[in-house]
Order: C-alpha cells, then structure tokens, then sequence
C-alpha cells in the first residue's frame, strides 16, 4: 500500500469534508495475533539500501493498550 492510496480510502469515509464524525476515531492497527494495537506514532524514514524504495512511512503500535479484535480470523 502506499500512501496516495491511504489517502484516497480514507477520503472515502469523509467525502473529502474535514468535520464529521470519522474525522475524530481512533486509529487501530491488528496484530499477527489478532489483537488491535492503538497508534502511538508514525515515522517518515528514509532508506539507503540500494535497489530500496527511498522513502517509507511506517506506524508504530501502543502494545501496552491490547484489544482482541472481534474480526480476527487466523488463517
């Protein structure tokens, strides 16, 4: 995923209108385990291996706050 396409899913959910509702939940993301993890950051960092994308957006979960996602399927 990169990130023009979080963009363009995220507009979806707000119809490009910056003051509803969705504007204002908290992001989760699930772990391998099936648990939901809340955002505690996200980094802009740069690669120097060679033959790497140069540029990558990573998010970094709170794994003191766990949630068992209720959607979780173990495959």
């Amino acid at each position: 995923m990169f990130v023009k396409h979080l963009q363009e899913y995220l507009d979806k959910f707000t119809d490009g209108n910056k003051g509803n509702a969705i504007s204002n939940a908290t992001i989760y993301m699930e772990t391998q385990d099936g648990h939901l993890e809340e955002i505690r950051r996200i980094e802009v960092q740069e690669s120097t291996i060679i033959g790497q994308p140069s540029i990558r957006v990573v998010i970094k979960g709170d794994s003191k706050h766990l949630i068992k996602s209720p959607t979780f399927k173990s495959t």
